[in-house]
């Protein structure tokens, strides 16, 4: 394996950043949990014990409701967001009560006003609602995010309203035309972002945030999601996975919250046992899912793993089949590629373990973001393996990129 000074290598892989840049950068051990500032959770009922237990993870909370009846623990670094339901004066006198004594980093505004049996009411009722609640919020500079849209409802089940677009009686069955409708009657400068549902398999979900990224240019929140009908709390579990790291590769995607933290009636969408403090399989996979946030790096020597990239193309996420590790990355072949972000502490050739199932004579290359080939792991077998190579490589903040000729599953790499 050939090694490249560290002259050259420097000047190909080294990170030329702004000042500024550089003062927001993340440095975090490769083994340590990473908290992420998108990720929530919808809550009835919990305990202080429940919230150590989704706090490595879960940044956030809300209750549909203006004001916080639950209190997280402080150790717990979780926020509560309040949220106005619907159109009831109380729950306005209620949030501006609450905020003279909090200051939440947002609100929430008008829980799925197009389906029967929730708020339930038409975009232009909807719009006055939302301006009460920002002209509420307005006092205390804190942005008004709503409003929270059910995907979609039956005929039966959906609001019927004169649409000042189509200018005619119209039936939302589907949530764009009434977001359309309400943008037209809302000065669309205090919308601080849209809300979103969603509750069937990852393709609708897929779907949906892409087309919403499309269709709307505002912040997007994903305030409710799960796979309602998954047929086992193991396709739960991969949905989850699949579902969470798209919103957090996706930066139009503001905030998101699984629903919800306990539901001892189904266990494909509860993050807590029927135990206080105890994380059920979901709550597990929940806490632990990795966060692509471009100012993170993570300090070398270390065992950085596959699933905590900064950015990648035709890669997909899972479940790991390894006899360790908890998630890998499955790439496509020429088409793929990985991007990963580390800082280099302790300048040094580095031994290289690469931990991935490939057939025997299979590549996987490493090469430098202005694509210099640094380094090339070659399987010996067929099946999970760990290659080895080493790389000299000086102090600093580097961007690397993981490429494979052939389908390749990657679960780690170890400096």
């Amino acid at each position: 394996m050939r090694i490249l000074p560290a002259g050259i290598l420097l000047a190909a892989f080294l990170i030329l950043e702004s000042s500024n840049a550089a003062e927001n950068r993340i440095l975090v051990d490769c083994d340590a949990p990473v908290k992420s500032l998108k990720r929530g959770v919808c809550v009835n009922e919990i305990t202080d014990e429940d919230f150590m237990a989704l706090s490595p993870g879960v940044s956030w909370y809300y209750t549909w409701h203006y004001s916080d009846t639950n209190h997280a623990p402080d150790e717990a670094g979780m926020e509560f967001i309040p949220m106005v339901w619907g159109d009831r004066d109380s729950d306005l006198e209620g949030l501006g009560d609450y905020l003279k004594e909090h200051r939440p980093s947002r609100i929430l505004a008008i829980n799925e006003p197009n389906l029967r049996g929730q708020a339930f009411i038409d975009p232009k009722t909807t719009a006055r609602v939302f301006e009460d609640v920002q002209r509420i919020g307005g006092r205390y500079d804190i942005p008004v995010i709503g409003p929270h849209m059910a995907l979609g409802s039956s005929e039966g089940d959906s609001i019927r309203a004169f649409d000042p677009i189509e200018r005619k009686e119209v039936t939302y069955t589907f949530m764009n035309p009434f977001l359309h409708a309400f943008l037209d009657y809302v000065e669309e400068d205090r919308v601080a972002g849209l809300g979103t549902h969603s509750y069937g398999n990852f393709g609708e979900f897929n779907w949906m945030i892409g087309m919403l990224v499309e269709e709307f240019d505002f912040p997007i929140w994903v305030t409710e999601f799960a796979w309602w009908d998954a047929p086992t709390i193991e396709a739960a579990r991969d949905y989850m996975i699949q579902a969470v790291d798209l919103m957090e590769r996706t930066p139009e995607i503001a905030g998101y919250a699984w629903f919800k933290e306990r539901a001892n009636d189904n266990p494909k969408i509860s993050l807590l046992s029927s135990e206080s403090g105890e994380l059920s399989v979901l709550g597990e996979t929940y806490v632990n899912m990795p966060v692509h946030d471009p100012r993170i790096y993570y300090r070398l020597p270390g065992r950085l793993q596959m699933e905590s990239y900064t950015s990648m193309a035709n890669a997909e996420i899972a479940a790991t089949g390894d006899e360790s590790g908890f998630l890998e990355m499955k790439v496509q072949g020429d088409s793929s590629e990985l991007v990963y972000q580390v800082a280099v502490e302790f300048p040094g050739e580095y031994s290289m373990s690469l931990r991935c199932f490939s057939e025997k004579g299979d590549e996987i290359e490493v090469f430098s973001v202005s694509g210099l080939k640094l380094v090339t792991f070659e399987a010996e077998e067929r099946g999970w393996q760990t290659c080895q190579a080493r790389l000299d490589m000086p102090r600093g903040v580097y961007q690397f990129v993981i490429k494979a000729k052939q389908p390749t599953r990657l679960n780690w790499l170890e400096f």
